[in-house]
């Protein structure tokens, strides 16, 4: 019955480290460069890590915000009807400008979701430039670059939809998004009355509230 014990518990042991080395591979995977094994196995990997075991490691802010950023929101209602956008990223920043000591983190629930979204690997960021320039084909987004977007989106859509509570008598069947970022002057403009910045404006498709539950 020992011999048993023993052969059952090292199996046990055999498929568990199988396993975990397996996600932490995998996890590995999605914070690693882009490379051919990316490329192939990347939209896979980001179906099996999300939502529970999502990896995001910029801890440091590689790529500092120097922009306003955030997010409208629409709703259509059960009549059928589509109601005016709501700016949804107004609470989290009231929320950071009345507390500076002990600042609420709410507001990072978008502006982590539209990093994710307008961050790129710097590899297809200078080629996508590049074909720009030359005006060449440029390349469309990659699998794991879809999936990563679909996500975010998703977050967005949720978010948005708590946010907006009484709209509709509470009655919202679809959501959409609406994503905008003002790029500032450069500070060497800071002073001339004409410096403007750019703004870029992207809507979402449509979200139904029962997949955002």
């Amino acid at each position: 019955m020992a011999k048993t014990y023993r052969t059952t518990r090292r199996a046990a042991l055999l498929v568990g480290g199988a396993l975990l080395g397996a996600h932490m591979t995998m996890a590995a995977l999605s914070q690693a460069p882009l490379s051919p094994a990316k490329l192939v196995y990347g939209n896979r990997v980001a179906h099996y890590l999300d939502p529970y075991f999502s990896q995001n490691w910029q801890l440091f802010a590689p790529t500092p915000v120097s922009d306003n950023r955030g997010i409208l929101a629409r709703a259509t209602c059960a009549d059928g009807s589509v109601s005016e956008y709501y700016d949804v990223s107004a609470r989290g920043l009231e929320k950071v400008r009345s507390s500076r000591f002990f600042p609420s983190r709410e507001v990072r629930v978008v502006s982590a979701q539209i990093q994710e979204i307008t961050n790129s690997e710097e590899v297809l960021r200078r080629l996508r430039i590049r074909q720009a320039n030359d005006k060449k084909t440029v390349l469309p987004p990659l699998p794991h670059e879809k999936a990563t977007e679909a996500e975010a989106v998703k977050s967005l859509s949720r978010y948005a939809y708590d946010q907006m509570p009484t709209v509709c008598d509470g009655k919202v069947t679809k959501v959409q998004v609406r994503m905008y970022v003002e790029t500032l002057p450069p500070w060497s403009e800071r002073n001339s009355p004409s410096a403007e910045g750019k703004v870029m404006v992207k809507d979402f498709a449509w979200a139904d509230t029962r997949d955002l539950r």
